[in-house]
């Protein structure tokens, strides 16, 4: 059995919550030390949240029972209603419905790292990274200013078609095609240069028998 690393075991339980792009500081020393960490971060999240649950049921129900002591002598029948509805009133309340979710999804994160090597980082911290994302990209389109069309050039050589673009394309890589006026052509090189159109995407036609992995549409602009 692989002895634990203990300092690495604990840091490994902070950054598994964390989404992978939070890990610059830090890399785990090994697969084992991770999965076990990850395993632990979920089992921790899941007991603390389910704690805290319970706890807080337990206080919820002892102010509701004062509240309602006008129901203490009836039948228990009622009792039973009663109480079922307060219980369902407490795990419908917000924070309930907050603990309820981190410790099932700390229950789904011990699963997924111990049987599927999987580690699955917190949905709260997740949204933040997505914030933040989208964030940097409404930026950086305010930068780039307004459109500008490509630049589509022919050229000689192997090298047919040369598309300088202000932005760049999206899954546009070496292994797709790309369909230009009903003819399919491979990506040979992916560039970038200074000015106006920084990404340049140099293409030639697809040979024939070559594998399509991916393939997209592109439309030259018009008087191009």
């Amino acid at each position: 059995m692989t002895p634990v690393n203990w300092p690495n075991l604990f840091l490994g339980i902070l950054f598994s919550f964390l989404p992978k792009a939070w890990w610059r500081s830090w890399r785990p020393l090994s697969t084992v030390d991770l999965g076990r960490a990850a395993v632990l971060s979920g089992l921790l999240e899941c007991a603390a949240f389910t704690y805290l649950l319970v706890r807080g049921y337990s206080h919820f129900l002892v102010v509701r029972t004062h509240q309602l002591q006008a129901a203490a002598d009836t039948n228990p029948g009622t009792q039973l209603y009663l109480l079922l509805f307060v219980s369902l009133e407490y795990v419908f309340h917000p924070l309930s419905l907050m603990c309820l979710y981190l410790a099932g999804e700390g229950a789904l994160r011990a699963w997924a790292a111990y049987f599927t090597d999987e580690v699955i980082p917190s949905l709260p911290l997740r949204l933040v990274v997505f914030l933040q994302d989208r964030s940097q990209a409404r930026k950086l389109e305010a930068e780039r200013g307004p459109e500008i069309p490509d630049l589509c050039e022919r050229v000689c050589g192997d090298v047919e078609l040369r598309i300088s673009s202000q932005r760049p394309k999206e899954g546009w890589r070496p292994s797709i095609a790309v369909a230009v006026e009903g003819e399919f052509h491979e990506i040979v090189t992916v560039e970038t240069q200074a000015g106006t159109l920084p990404f340049v995407y140099t293409l030639r036609k697809l040979p024939a028998g070559r594998i399509i992995r991916g393939a997209y549409r592109y439309d030259p602009p018009s008087g191009r």
